[in-house]
């Protein structure tokens, strides 16, 4: 039996005995439920546990990493095989593309990196992320993986893909790495996906925005230059704001 099923029974078992939550609190309950859980019932023992040893065979200069932020596991939320766990601690690989485990009581410096095809969504850094798989959408390049989102309907959700790009680099004392951002950003509108990493892309989506669009871009010239990630979700805000208040 999987620990979920196990928890499962466990939760309706534990409810029945100890009326001790209540309906205004029970987001936070079940989060605390849960960890108890977990510790109770052995974390070492948990299915997320089961993973290939991670690896950072990048020698790097002046605290260039391959991950997202820093090269330290921080707290987040992570949904593995349609069960949820609290409060793990993750590190997320942009470069390649891997999220890596923690595993509860081993070293900090130990890391699993999880199977991709297991995992269906996690937060980290008060961002969500979901996997997408290739099959989902017939669009040129794009391939499974992870992208953060910001969904204003199911009808539009926006997507980063966070990347990086490597260079080499070769001095006297051995062979380094640098590791440069290089995000791309889709979004599915309308049950299709869209590639809008330029302005006449996301104009050919909503011809009739044009205008609009134009002076969005004149008016925040300078976040885009700045902060291209807040740039494009303040504009993806904007077309949405403005289609539904055509519709109303």
């Amino acid at each position: 039996m999987k620990n979920y099923q196990k928890k499962s029974a466990f939760l309706i078992l534990f409810g029945l005995s100890l009326n001790i939550y209540n309906i205004h609190s029970q987001t936070n309950n079940n989060t605390s439920l849960y960890n108890w859980f977990d510790t109770t019932l052995g974390k070492q023992n948990l299915d997320i546990n089961n993973g290939a040893l991670h690896t950072n065979p990048y020698k790097t200069l002046d605290n260039n990493t391959i991950y997202f932020d820093e090269d330290v596991f921080t707290k987040g939320t992570l949904t593995f095989e349609g069960q949820t766990y609290y409060d793990t601690a993750l590190k997320y690989d942009i470069y390649r593309d891997i999220l890596i485990l923690n595993p509860y009581g081993a070293s900090e410096h130990i890391g699993i990196s999880l199977v991709t095809e297991k995992v269906d969504a996690f937060s980290l850094y008060n961002r969500n992320f979901v996997k997408l798989k290739k099959r989902q959408y017939d669009l040129p390049n794009f391939t499974t993986g992870y992208y953060e989102t910001s969904e204003s309907n199911e009808n539009f959700v926006f997507y980063i893909k966070h990347s990086k790009l490597m260079q080499k680099i070769v001095k006297e004392d051995g062979i380094f790495y640098k590791f440069k951002r290089s995000n791309n950003y889709l979004l599915a509108y309308n049950q299709k996906l869209y590639t809008i990493n330029n302005k006449s892309e996301i104009i050919k989506i909503f011809p009739d925005k044009k205008k609009q669009i134009n002076e969005f871009y004149i008016m925040n010239r300078e976040v885009k230059k700045s902060d291209l990630n807040k740039f494009m979700t303040n504009l993806m805000k904007f077309i949405y704001s403005s289609l539904s208040n055509q519709n109303n």
